[in-house]
């Protein structure tokens, strides 16, 4: 998976108050977790994590940190905290791995190439976008391809048919379904059929009120005999 480049500074201060000023300087708090060590607090662009979201595969994001003059570190993001629109990030969290180290990534699907069976009443159906990945950064790739060209109305393909890289392995069971192709003329001939009952019902009541009404004409009637 592609190392993306992102610049830290160091930061002593820490409170609510160095985070808003910081915040109103455009810059992000956050901080660095490494295994065994002492967690780093950091500072770090606004506009370079809006550029790491950019350009990061399905909020996944393997990182070369580089914190001053230190060497670059290897490292993904642990969390992020937005502002209540969720478009706005507060504090970010990173965790620092090695370069041997297994990790489990959600990989975004790719779908590649046009169903045969694909027709105007034909539905193409992605119930799964991600795939969740274990293995070493080197091993992890940007995305999954599936190709789709040989789907056939009814035909559907499942997470064991994902071509997964050597040194990577799925996380969870290969039998989800990713994607599947279905005749989406049924669904509407469903939708017709449950407003023609409902037509039909509505014309039932209308019936059943005339018939309130004459009986209630021939009461009025009598009463006035």
């Amino acid at each position: 998976m592609e190392q993306i480049p992102l610049a830290a500074a160091r930061r002593e201060t820490t409170g609510k108050g160095p985070a808003r000023q910081m915040r109103a300087a455009e810059q992000v708090p956050a901080v660095l977790y490494s295994g065994g060590k002492e967690a780093a607090k950091l500072t770090i662009d606004k506009a370079e994590i809006d550029r790491v979201l950019r350009v990061s595969t399905g909020g996944t994001a393997f990182l070369s940190l580089s914190v001053e003059s230190d060497p670059p570190r290897m490292a993904v993001i642990k969390e992020l905290q937005f502002d209540y629109l969720g478009k706005t990030v507060l504090h970010a969290d990173f965790y620092e791995v090695r370069a041997d180290q297994e990790l489990t990534v959600d990989v975004p699907i790719e779908l590649v190439g046009e169903p045969k069976g694909m027709t105007a009443g034909a539905l193409l159906s992605q119930p799964a976008y991600t795939a969740a990945l274990t293995g070493t950064v080197a091993s992890i790739p940007d995305s999954l391809s599936l190709d789709v060209s040989e789907l056939e109305i009814g035909d559907a393909l499942y997470a064991e048919d994902l071509s997964v890289p050597e040194g990577a392995k799925l996380a969870q069971e290969d039998n989800f379904m990713v994607v599947s192709l279905s005749e989406a003329v049924l669904a509407l001939e469903e939708e017709e059929e449950e407003g023609e009952e409902g037509e039909l019902a509505e014309g039932e009541e209308a019936a059943e009120g005339e018939e309130g009404s004459a009986e209630g004409e021939k009461k009025a009637a009598e009463d006035g005999e």
